[in-house]
């Protein structure tokens, strides 16, 4: 963070440019991510999910080079805390998204980050240090897998999809029609958007979720903007800050709408 004037609204170049900080730092992390990975001493947060050093240094040095090329640009992570509510434009960030897999050495844990302006999602960032793999997305501008563009409505629609276990016996009746059936999801919420992002998974159930908008939101604007869809169950419109909601592929999305607060109202029944 910076003593600096902060900025409430970003120019396209601040934009892009900042976009490009948050790709350059989390590579640059990579290293000390994967030494650590599987060998790293963690303690428990308020909320009995795990946290390391290395959540904390990844976090820090990614506010520390947007505060140096980009002063008064403010950046908020899962480590440092933000509040609700935040107004004008700011970088959410998730140092390491899965980190009970890090911890096990589990490849399914990312580093993510999303830009938050006028309300909505306008970039994000979702890095998958085990593969190496960056899916980066801006609002209109797609989603691209290491630079090469994605288009989930030229993808086959996948016969999987990701929930909690708890759902499989009434989900998979919605899903009969169209072949595809419900499985227990990988740990790590980014690394399952990027399945569906990339095809390999028809939809993500993000139902009975007790996260935050920074673990959701930027996997949501990559799926948007592959040409997927963001269907909420418990609200009539998706926000960024939606955190019950279905990300699926474009093929999936009449039968999803049809059944939205159906859904929503299995996910009531369901909660402890």
């Amino acid at each position: 963070m910076t003593n600096a004037p902060q900025n409430l609204s970003m120019t396209p170049e601040e934009i892009a440019g900042s976009l490009a900080v948050v790709q350059e730092v989390f590579r640059t992390m990579r290293p000390l991510i994967l030494s650590r990975a599987g060998n790293v001493a963690f303690t428990d947060k308020q909320d009995g999910s795990p946290v390391t050093d290395t959540d904390v240094e990844v976090e820090k040095a990614l506010q520390d080079e947007l505060a140096r090329r980009y002063p008064g640009m403010r950046v908020f992570g899962e480590e440092g805390g933000y509040e609700d509510n935040l107004t004008g434009a700011f970088w959410l960030v998730d140092p390491i998204d899965g980190t009970s897999s890090f911890v096990k050495n589990v490849p399914t844990f990312t580093s993510m980050a999303v830009l938050i302006q006028g309300g909505e999602a306008v970039a994000s960032v979702i890095y998958n240090p085990s593969t190496d793999d960056m899916f980066v997305a801006q609002k209109g501008k797609g989603t691209f897998r290491n630079g090469v563009q994605i288009k989930l409505g030229e993808m086959p629609l996948s016969p999987v999809a990701y929930c909690k276990a708890r759902f499989f016996e009434p989900l998979n009746k919605i899903l009969a029609p169209m072949g595809v059936e419900c499985k227990n999801g990988p740990e790590g919420g980014g690394f399952g958007f990027t399945l569906v992002v990339d095809g390999s998974s028809a939809a993500r159930f993000n139902l009975l979720s007790r996260g935050y908008t920074h673990d959701y939101a930027p996997g949501g604007l990559l799926v948007r903007e592959a040409g997927g869809v963001l269907i909420p169950v418990q609200e009539d419109e998706y926000t960024y800050e939606t955190r019950s909601f279905i990300a699926c592929h474009p093929d999936l999305a009449e039968l999803m709408q049809k059944h939205a607060h159906e859904i929503g109202a299995i996910e009531n029944e369901l909660r402890d």
